[in-house]
């Protein structure tokens, strides 16, 4: 009867491990949403540098170019199917792009009005309002982030990945 219960959990020990998904599974998919957030922020961030140009054709550039990888990021997302049955991560990515998108619609249109602007009608008023839309951007960005953050922790937590 001992060889028996030895037997049983020999034969179905291994099927009850390969049915539970890998920590190298978990850090891959992980990793993918990860990557798209990478490169929308780099996008972001030279975009933001364009403000320092003042030349309209370069801040559209790259807008558009911000606008496409956030674009992407959201597509990539959307085709995942959640990982094992947990959707919370990829419905956190979602929620995160879809801030961002907001953040460049909204107030990253805006600022790309304000500065191509001619110079003659930029003043004090339009300052203050290019200092508060950059302080607002900023704002909603870090709390996008702050949010995506406990997520991914969670996440993590679950399926056993150490975050760099």
């Amino acid at each position: 009867m001992k060889n028996y219960r030895i037997l049983l959990v020999l034969i179905f020990f291994p099927l009850i491990m390969s049915c539970q998904p890998s920590t190298k599974e978990a850090i891959k998919y992980n990793d993918g949403i990860t990557e798209q957030q990478i490169l929308v922020n780099e996008k972001v961030s030279i975009l933001m540098e364009s403000y320092d140009t003042y030349v309209s054709e370069e801040m559209d550039e790259a807008y558009n170019n911000a606008i496409e990888q956030l674009n992407k990021g959201v597509e990539y997302t959307n085709k995942l199917r959640g990982f094992e049955d947990d959707t919370y991560f990829t419905e956190g990515a979602l929620v995160f792009f879809n801030s961002y998108k907001e953040v460049l619609e909204n107030e990253h249109g805006k600022i790309i009005e304000l500065l191509k602007l001619p110079a003659d009608d930029y003043g004090t008023d339009q300052i203050q309002e290019y200092e508060m839309l950059r302080s607002q951007s900023n704002m909603k960005i870090d709390k996008a982030y702050e949010d995506m953050l406990i997520i991914q922790k969670k996440f993590a937590k679950k399926y056993h990945i150490e975050l760099e």
